[in-house]
C-alpha cells in the first residue's frame, strides 16, 4: 500500500512537470481556424487549466491585446522555465515596441537576450530601437483600416497629438470601441501594427494641436469608456 501511494506521488509530480502539447492548436490559429483552436483550448482547460502551455494558448487567443499581455506576463513570471516562456516575453516585447514604448521594449529585449540566449525569437526581436519613448504616427508605419470623419475645424496634417485608447488583436473589438466613441461625437481611427507575427488593431481618438487640449478629452474618454488611454504625438 505504501509503495502504491509512493508511486502515485511520483506520478503526480512528474505529470505536473509535463506541458500540454498545443502545437496543433497554434497551427490552427496560424491558418485562421480560430473557432477550432478555441474548442481545443476548452478541452485542454478542462483537465490542465494551470498548465503553462495551456495558459499560453489562452493568451494567444485573447482578443484584447492589453489583457493578452497581462496573461503573457503572468506566464513568464510564474513559469520562467516553460517551453513558451521566451515566446511570452517576445510577445510582451513586440506589444510595447509596436505601441512606441521603446524604453520598455529595450529593457524587455535585454532580458530576452540574457534569459534566453538561444531563443529563436532573438533574430526577429533584435531591432534598432529609437532613443526616444514615443509613438510617431507616420504614413510609412501605419496601415489605415477605418478612417472616419475628420474634424472640419482642424486639418489632420496640422495636428500634433492624438489619443490612443485601445489595442486589439480582434478587429471587431477595435471597431466596437471606435463606434462607441464615435457616437459621442469624437473622431476615431483604427490603424494596424504587427506584433509577434499577429496584427494589432490600435484605436485612436481625435486630432489636437496642443497637448493640453488632448488632456481634457483624455480625462473624459478614460472615465466614460473605462479605458486607459494615453496621448501620443503625431509627425507633422
Amino acid at each position: 500500500m505504501k509503495k502504491i501511494f509512493f508511486l502515485l506521488i511520483i506520478f503526480s509530480v512528474y505529470s505536473l512537470g509535463q506541458e500540454v502539447e498545443i502545437k496543433d492548436a497554434l497551427i490552427l490559429i496560424e491558418k485562421g481556424n480560430i473557432k477550432e483552436a478555441e474548442k481545443k483550448l476548452k478541452e485542454f482547460q478542462s483537465n490542465n487549466s494551470n498548465n503553462p502551455s495551456v495558459k499560453f494558448l489562452d493568451a494567444v487567443l485573447t482578443s484584447d491585446a492589453q489583457l493578452a499581455i497581462k496573461k503573457f506576463e503572468a506566464i513568464y513570471k510564474a513559469f520562467p522555465n516553460s517551453k513558451y516562456a521566451d515566446a511570452s516575453l517576445f510577445r510582451i516585447f513586440s506589444y510595447y515596441y509596436a505601441l512606441g514604448f521603446y524604453k520598455k521594449a529595450d529593457t524587455l529585449l535585454t532580458v530576452l537576450k540574457a534569459k534566453f540566449p538561444n531563443s529563436n525569437y532573438l533574430k526577429t526581436a533584435d531591432k534598432t530601437i529609437p532613443d526616444f519613448d514615443d509613438v510617431e504616427l507616420t504614413n510609412r508605419e501605419q496601415k489605415k483600416v477605418e478612417p472616419n470623419k475628420i474634424d472640419e475645424s482642424v486639418s489632420n496634417n496640422l495636428t500634433n497629438f492624438t489619443i490612443q485608447v485601445g489595442a486589439f488583436l480582434n478587429l471587431e473589438n477595435a471597431n466596437k470601441l471606435a463606434d462607441q466613441i464615435k457616437k459621442e461625437g469624437y473622431t476615431t481611427e483604427i490603424t494596424q501594427k504587427e506584433i509577434g507575427g499577429s496584427v494589432l488593431n490600435v484605436v485612436y481618438v481625435g486630432n489636437f494641436l496642443k497637448e493640453d487640449e488632448a488632456k481634457k478629452i483624455l480625462e473624459i474618454i478614460n472615465k466614460k469608456f473605462s479605458v486607459s488611454g494615453r496621448i501620443v504625438s503625431k509627425s507633422k
